[in-house]
């Protein structure tokens, strides 16, 4: 769903209220509705923090299922994807911090053909996820893809509004200047 204007985000902000509604009620029948709806924020929130597509849909899976499990903690008519993303981002810090332990031999880092094949399909997504990193990648992400604003964002992380500003015009200017070097 594209949300290009106040009153799109109005209407996708209603959608989502009403779906989530009827999640508490115990309604599972409008999951699919609510999952398409949020599906996008949920994947490009974990992909910033794991950069591991597998694992992301693995965490996807886990984040719906807490939510649904949650769903009694959530407040009426507050943002009901921002509660979702915090929710998944949560469990790809824990699970990246859990693997950053561990060491992992994965047979595709070293199969040339298949990150070739990879980069050619998701050329933008990966300039951005081989020149930011951490916050400014993720920060990035929830804004321009996920299109949150930075008040949302802020409260997702946890951050003050300022800081989520800055790390945001950061994120920029370091694009600016790659895609710079990419087309010299």
């Amino acid at each position: 769903m594209e949300r290009n204007s106040e009153k799109d985000n109005y209407v996708f902000g209603e959608n989502i209220n009403k779906l989530v509604f009827e999640l508490k009620k115990g309604n599972l029948d409008v999951f699919d509705e609510f999952y398409e709806l949020t599906k996008k924020q949920v994947f490009y929130a974990v992909i910033a923090i794991l950069k591991d597509q597998s694992l992301t849909e693995d965490i996807m899976q886990d984040a719906y299922l807490r939510f649904l499990d949650k769903i009694n903690y959530y407040k009426d008519r507050t943002n009901a994807v921002a509660f979702l993303v915090t929710i998944a981002r949560n469990l790809a810090i824990n699970t990246y911090n859990r693997r950053k332990k561990e060491i992992i031999y994965d047979i595709y880092d070293h199969d040339d053909s298949f990150q070739a094949e990879a980069k050619q399909e998701t050329p933008l997504l990966n300039l951005v996820m081989e020149t930011l990193e951490g916050e400014e990648l993720e920060v990035f992400l929830l804004h321009i893809i996920d299109e949150l604003k930075h008040r949302e964002i802020a409260q997702i992380m946890n951050k003050p509004l300022g800081t989520i500003t800055w790390i945001y015009n950061n994120a920029v200017k370091k694009m600016k200047r790659k895609v710079g070097k990419e087309n010299e």
